[in-house]
């Protein structure tokens, strides 16, 4: 999540889907833990209840002997609870979404902090508090909440914002068709989705450096905005900021920008020449789609991943010569119907989702030995395909990318490969088809399984593995056993698996990527051998693709790994198994703090099946030549698996522990083979 850096600081409870299970009740109001595992939000009445009268929302609140920071109120937590006469929201409170406290028709006192960081729209509309108040711009603590009855603003408006004013809500000034300027002070640090949406007559705004939380759409549909002054302070362009700014000749991209996101500049007719800067990694889909006029885009070598249409229909693309279309290192489309062999040049890094796209006349492909990324649908449907040979450099591999490539039967993977979006990627293909049974592998990355699941639901992945590919394996197994080998566990890599009860997280593992683990709802033990510290989480694990970010009042499902939905029981139900001495680190880690059962029982290593020191599957004489090399020869190539029984010592007793499971003495787990 590094790329948006501010979420991180400033918004490091909102992982956590207002639907999870780890929720727990105080009287009649219902709480949910964040993923910092020190702060909660206020979810809602709990069901069947009301609540009337005065309202006092604490500042700490306590699950058994365990307090958390109450930091937020989530969406609609009190809507149309009409016996509420006022409430009080303590300064520990930061965030308060949308329609929190709409239609509380009784209403009339509400007393907030000035620490609000985001304030969501509607959120006390429809109250005696809200009605109570005159037309125009209405404050709220140190928020800038509305500007009541846009209708009633007179034509050529132009607003001041009152200075120590820190947020702009979202909303804001949604409609006012008669705002043609505004001046923002520096207080400002943040303003939330939509808050000048449709500003018809606004036609200039400066944003302070200071403003570093900026919503989606904030501009869109502002037809006769002509200029901008962004923040330099900015790290991406949300979706549809500019969207429909028909008037907009011109922009400067911050150069800290490292990703656009989808329909930023929809549509900016009038738009003619964009220079983006050199840290971009992504642009997303129909960014500057329908851009007529921009006929001069300088895209630098950083862009690793170009969603579809992010230059359709504009000048510059259709002033390119037929053939490949190249968007600074990206082979971005093809101009008329390719057929026979494509080469794509050298020096080309990432090829753009759905750049060839059923293009059907393609029966040899040339890869360069630059390249690095091939985007979603990049080859879908390119029947005549029929051999693929991937260059050595290769990390990921896009969702769909060569689905339905008919006649596609050979592949080479290279071993650089550490990302494929799932199995999707190679769907109907004849490859996948002659495939076996069991877990399939695209080189080095486990991408899915295939046929049904053995009787003991059990899945081992081979040693040698590096990844498990996002929407991976074991949808229906009870037990993962993942090798030493893996260093990535993909976005959703285990999404859904309802039947999973077990799985390991070996040491060599340094990145969880977003929702790895949602609605694992049977999941009962997770042996964890790695440091937190040295694990990447969420939208900071990305190989290639856009982050994960929606409107801004709604992060709250933003860069979850571990979220157990879809039963009605949660993480208290799960047991996180790590190394002795590493239970404080966890307990204090992002995302991992929301586990309450954390216990340092595990051996020193992470060996798939005990005694198994090689990491070879397989219980043999070799793992006890492994610890007798380390005892006398020094030899730590397998250190980290040779404390067999867990004392945080390697010595002849790991050995005596493999000689009894070798006689039968010691049952080595139904996973071992044992030689």
């Amino acid at each position: 999540m590094k790329r948006f850096l501010f979420l991180i600081a400033t918004v490091a409870m909102l992982a956590m889907n207002a639907s999870a299970n780890i929720l727990f009740d105080v009287g009649k109001l219902r709480f949910w833990v964040c993923d910092d595992g020190k702060s909660v939000f206020l979810q809602k009445v709990v069901p069947g209840q009301t609540v009337s009268g005065d309202l006092y929302i604490p500042q700490i609140v306590s699950d058994g002997d365990k307090e958390y920071t109450v930091v937020g109120i989530t969406q609609s937590a009190f809507s149309q609870q009409t016996g509420l006469t006022s409430v009080y929201i303590p300064n520990t409170v930061k965030y308060i979404q949308n329609k929190a406290f709409y239609k509380c028709t009784s209403l009339a006192s509400v007393t907030v902090p000035n620490t609000l960081e985001f304030l969501g729209y509607q959120a006390f509309e429809n109250t005696p508090w809200f009605n109570a108040k005159p037309n125009g711009p209405v404050y709220f603590g140190n928020t800038l909440y509305v500007y009541k009855n846009p209708s009633s603003m007179p034509a050529g408006t132009n607003i001041v914002v009152k200075d120590g004013t820190t947020h702009i809500a979202a909303d804001a000034f949604l409609g006012c068709a008669n705002l043609t300027s505004i001046h923002i002070p520096s207080s400002v640090t943040s303003i939330g989705d939509a808050a000048f949406l449709n500003c018809t007559g606004l036609t200039s705004v400066t944003l302070p450096n200071s403003a570093k939380n900026l919503g989606s759409r904030l501009f869109n549909g502002c037809t006769s905005l002509t200029s901008v002054t962004l923040p330099n302070t900015m790290t991406f362009i949300p979706k549809s900021f500019f969207s429909g700014c028909k008037a907009l000749s011109s922009i400067t991209i911050p150069s800290n920008v490292e990703t656009i996101f989808e329909n930023a500049f929809y549509n900016c007719s009038s738009l003619t020449s964009v220079n983006i800067p050199n840290k971009v990694k992504a642009i997303g889909y129909n960014a500057f789609s329908g851009c007529t006029s921009l006929a001069d885009i300088t895209v630098p070598s950083s862009v690793r991943y170009l969603n579809y249409y992010a230059f359709q229909n504009t000048a510059w693309l259709n002033n390119q010569p037929d053939g490949i279309v190249y968007a600074g290192n990206v082979a971005y489309t093809y101009k008329g119907t390719p057929s026979g062999i494509l080469t794509i040049k050298e020096g080309t890094t990432a090829i753009a989702c759905q750049a060839f796209y059923e293009c059907s006349g393609i029966t040899v492909l040339r890869l360069p030995n630059s390249l690095l990324y091939i985007g979603d649908q990049a080859f879908q449907k390119c029947t005549s395909l029929t051999y693929l040979n991937l260059p050595g450099n290769l990390k990921a591999i896009g969702d769909a990318a060569f689905n339905s490539c008919t006649n596609l039967t050979e592949i080479t993977f290279p071993n650089s490969l550490i990302s494929v979006y799932s199995i999707n990627a190679f769907y109907n293909t004849q490859w996948y088809t002659d495939q076996p049974d069991g877990v399939l592998y695209a080189g080095p990355v486990a991408i899915g399984y295939k046929g049904s699941y053995p009787a003991d639901r059990i899945i081992t992945v081979k040693e040698g593995t590096k990844a498990i590919a996002n929407h991976g394996v074991g949808t229906g197994a009870h037990k993962v056993i993942i090798p030493n080998s893996v260093t990535t566990l993909g976005a959703y890599a285990f999404e859904g698996s309802s039947s999973l009860k077990e799985i390991n997280i070996p040491q060599s593992v340094t990145s969880i990527g977003y929702c790895a683990f949602l609605s694992t709802s049977s999941l009962e033990r997770i042996d964890a051998y790695v440091d937190p510290a040295n694990v990447k989480l969420g939208d900071d694990a990305l190989i290639m693709g856009m982050p994960k970010l929606e409107d801004y009042y709604n992060i709250i499902d933003y860069g979850i790994c571990f979220h157990f939905t879809g039963s009605n029981r949660g993480m208290d139900d799960c047991v996180l198994h790590v190394l002795p001495g590493k239970e404080e680190s966890f307990a204090n880690a992002w995302s991992w703090a929301r586990f309450k059962n954390i216990v340092g029982d595990l051996g020193g290593g992470t060996p798939a099946v005990h005694g198994d020191v090689d990491g070879d599957g397989v219980v043999s004489s070799v793992d006890i030549t492994a610890i007798y090399n380390y005892l006398l020869n020094g030899d730590d190539t397998y250190l980290s698996t040779s404390d067999v029984d867990g004392d945080g010592v390697v010595s002849s007793v790991d050995i005596t522990i493999i000689y009894n499971i070798l006689l039968g003495n010691s049952k080595a787990p139904e996973t071992a083979t044992i030689n």
